[in-house]
């Protein structure tokens, strides 16, 4: 196949140039400023190539390239505009076609086919692909769910059989979550290494998790994190990671910690670092106490030299111990982290175990009416009931007696 020979030979000399050249295209007038697409017509240009552009962007985005990311919708733009430029013949091959619906797939204009259909050009290949990743591509998800369903990946070429399976994926994991594995775990084995797969996995561990199925969860975190721990959304994943293990749906025994930390300490030291400081606060807000206070000791047992993270483990682990017995060593230790070395939300959190902490040292006072603010409180009923010895009341109710009495003689 062109495109796999052409990767395999050419993407190293593609990569070195690529995103200069993709800033240069996006930004200069021509580009900005086409003629019509009839006054420049292009014959020897190759979808497929411009596509691999694409592609080899994407992969430098879950390497972590934040100017790649940044680059990838003004590529989008300028490809769609270098697709108007094309010899409508081109587009009668079917790779060609196929070339088309991975761009409209990775975040491309539909529109751009549509002006081509307009001018009369004709795609080769399965029209339910090819409407169907147009409706895609403009956010029709009804329309686009109906089409691509018609399709079946597997007889598809690897290369946008994984781009497929993934949109069919999405398209149903809102109504069919259980229903939509069998695509996510498609596009998953198609498209090994790729922005397909990370994205594939970024979706569907969260998912799985929800099902039910922990093992399976624990399985793809596994992949992601070996595989993307660099992506631009690595750190997307993270929280994401540290809100289903501190989450009560997932775990719901707190002697499970043991379970956790060994996934948690199967990943590379700087994952664990930060899965251990948000699982800590992501437990914290969630209420879940003892795993705050087992990811905040974990996080400081790593011996981290980032004096920011220590005060925010130190942070997590006090906070939680604030409405425990430990309240006082709580207190000690929320006073010693400096909030000038928080964030504006983790200062919060830090007044508020403050409070929480004082509260517990404190008895609970009544409520008392206004007028009576200054007096000891009494119960109206049921004084008797709460005493020992009911017996001690007898004198004090003979002298109201009394004092009824004499109240009843006296003239005012």
């Amino acid at each position: 196949m062109l495109v796999s020979a052409a990767r395999k030979a050419g993407t190293s000399l593609l990569r070195s140039g690529l995103l200069t050249t993709a800033l240069i295209l996006a930004a200069s007038p021509v580009a900005m400023n086409l003629q019509p697409a009839s006054a420049q017509m292009v014959s020897t240009a190759d979808p497929d190539l411009m596509v691999l552009e694409l592609q080899i962007l994407q992969d430098e985005i879950i390497k972590g390239n934040l100017e790649a990311y940044n680059l990838l919708q003004p590529s989008l733009i300028v490809i769609g505009r270098r697709f108007l430029r094309l010899d409508p013949e081109i587009w009668k091959l079917e790779k060609n076609s196929r070339a088309a619906v991975s761009f409209m797939l990775s975040g491309g204009s539909g529109s751009v086919f549509q002006e081509l259909a307009v001018q009369g050009v004709k795609f080769t290949g399965d029209p339910n692909l090819f409407a169907g990743a147009m409706a895609y591509s403009q956010g029709n998800r009804q329309m686009a769910l109906n089409l691509l369903l018609k399709v079946d990946p597997i007889t598809l070429p690897v290369a946008v059989a994984g781009q497929v399976a993934l949109a069919q994926a999405i398209l149903i994991s809102n109504e069919d979550p259980a229903g939509a594995q069998r695509y996510f775990d498609l596009a998953r084995l198609m498209m090994p290494g790729t922005l397909v797969e990370e994205s594939a996995l970024r979706r569907q561990a969260p998912m799985v998790a929800e099902l039910g199925d922990t093992e399976k969860f624990e399985r793809l975190s596994r992949r992601y994190l070996f595989q993307y721990s660099s992506s631009v959304f690595a750190s997307e994943f993270r929280d994401t990671v540290a809100d289903v293990i501190s989450g009560s749906d997932y775990l719901k025994q707190e002697d499970e910690w043991d379970r956790v930390f060994q996934l948690v300490s199967e990943f590379d030291e700087e994952s664990q670092s930060i899965l251990l400081l948000r699982l800590a606060k992501a437990a914290l807000i969630s209420g879940n106490t003892a795993f705050a206070v087992k990811g905040g000791a974990a996080f400081l047992d790593l011996n981290s030299d980032d004096a920011e993270r220590v005060s925010e483990a130190k942070l997590y682990l006090s906070a939680a111990k604030a409405s425990g017995e430990e309240w006082e060593q709580a207190i000690s230790g929320l006073v010693e982290v400096k909030a000038a070395d928080l964030s504006a939300g983790n200062q919060l959190i830090q007044t508020a175990a403050i409070a929480m902490a004082n509260t517990i040292r404190e008895w609970p006072q009544p409520e008392t009416p206004a007028a009576s603010e200054f007096v000891p409180y009494v119960p109206h009923v049921g004084l008797e009931e709460k005493l020992y010895d009911t017996e001690v009341l007898v004198p004090f109710k003979s002298t109201l007696n009394d004092a009824d009495e004499a109240l009843k003689e006296a003239e005012f």
